[in-house]
């Protein structure tokens, strides 16, 4: 009995054996690999030193120098850019330019650009369509998926039911950790009306994967890898995480392992709104639709500033404009991007480090860099 409960290729095993998620994780499940590209696209390299010197507020309003703070912060890889020129780049607690980092969250944000690449391409008509569109099947497990938007699904005010807790029968493990994830997702009951609230649901994205597969005929994955990975000049190898060898699922939500320069590239898309060089690798419309504040995606109860898109969070003083673009994940992976001053900011890490608020950290980078 006990030898079949820790048995990693059931949810439970793997919840019991596996226990809380880390960092390396990708070691765990199995991928979907990406290769290097033969002709890797690099940014400038101009480094300013004055940078790891700047003071950061890191916890109780006390301030360290930049570099002291990421050295005592669990932090693996923290990278600026500003104008393609990387200003600073640095690594620590035993990683390099080298180590293979895991996404957690940020995965979501870039399941967004593959929609809308699905959108441009017309297999998905609109963020407007309802997910039995593509998914009929839902219907018979719930009348209200009937109701339920891919708009909906991208802005997490899907109301499918998600028991927000770490214990085995939550699913917030369930949805990381269920090697069984389209068969789990065909369970799932709508809980509230979509569209009525907002609530961050890991099987927001997994649905959006499942759409993805069905209208591609091919494992998001390899959609991923034909219209981004291949265009974006990546130096490393990488991979994106499956639920397991049997299903083949691509987990949406979490699974995207890439070295932190190769991250940093996405924000580049997104600043040169999706154009990389000369291709248009995702249309400059869905870059401007991602990125538009509204009163209907404000998140108030997170902070005045915060809004929620198309799996992006933004950050808008006005509520008009976005002066921050973010992806964020679990234990302190983010990708932010200023697009006023044409900066981006990685920062991986093993975990959040005990730092307040690593928002304002790269706020204050930035706010250093445009002086």
């Amino acid at each position: 009995m006990f030898l079949t409960s820790c048995n990693t290729e059931t949810y439970i095993g793997r919840w019991m054996t596996w226990r809380a998620s880390d960092i390396k994780d990708y070691e765990k499940f199995p991928t979907y690999p990406f290769t290097a590209s033969p002709s890797p696209f690099m940014f400038i390299v101009a480094s300013d030193p004055e940078i790891g010197k700047l003071l950061v507020t890191v916890r109780n309003g006390n301030k360290q120098p930049l570099a002291d703070a990421l050295e005592n912060s669990e932090t693996t890889a923290f990278i600026v850019i500003r104008n393609d020129s990387l200003l600073y780049e640095n690594y620590f607690n035993g990683y390099d330019r080298e180590s293979m980092n895991t996404s957690f969250s940020v995965a979501k944000s870039i399941t967004s650009l593959m929609i809308g690449k699905a959108i441009e391409e017309g297999l998905i008509e609109s963020t407007s369509d309802p997910i039995t569109q593509y998914l009929p099947e839902l219907e018979q497990l719930d009348s209200k998926y009937n109701q339920l938007t891919m708009s909906h699904v991208l802005n997490m005010r899907s109301g499918i039911q998600f028991k927000d807790h770490d214990l085995p029968w939550g699913d917030k493990p369930k949805v990381y950790y269920d090697p069984q994830l389209r068969e789990r997702l065909m369970q799932l009951p709508i809980a509230f009306e979509p569209g009525s609230k907002f609530q961050y649901n890991s099987y927001n994205p997994v649905l959006a994967g499942i759409v993805l597969e069905r209208v591609c005929n091919q494992s998001p994955a390899k959609y991923f890898e034909d219209k981004f990975w291949d265009k974006m000049g990546m130096e490393y190898s990488g991979s994106w995480s499956m639920d397991s060898d049997e299903s083949g699922m691509t987990k949406m939500e979490s699974g995207l392992n890439v070295r932190a320069i190769d991250f940093a590239k996405f924000g580049r898309l997104v600043l040169n709104n999706g154009q990389w060089d000369s291709e248009q690798v995702i249309s400059a419309s869905w870059i401007k639709e991602i990125s538009q504040v509204s009163p209907e995606n404000s998140l108030e109860e997170f902070g005045s500033e915060t809004h929620y898109s198309h799996f992006w969070w933004l950050y808008s003083k006005d509520h008009n404009h976005a002066y921050i673009i973010s992806g964020s994940g679990h234990l302190g992976q983010y990708l932010y991007i200023f697009p006023d001053e044409n900066i981006i900011i990685v920062r991986m890490g093993m975990d959040t480090g005990k730092v307040d608020s690593w928002k304002k950290v790269f706020q204050e980078v930035a706010d250093h860099l445009a002086l």
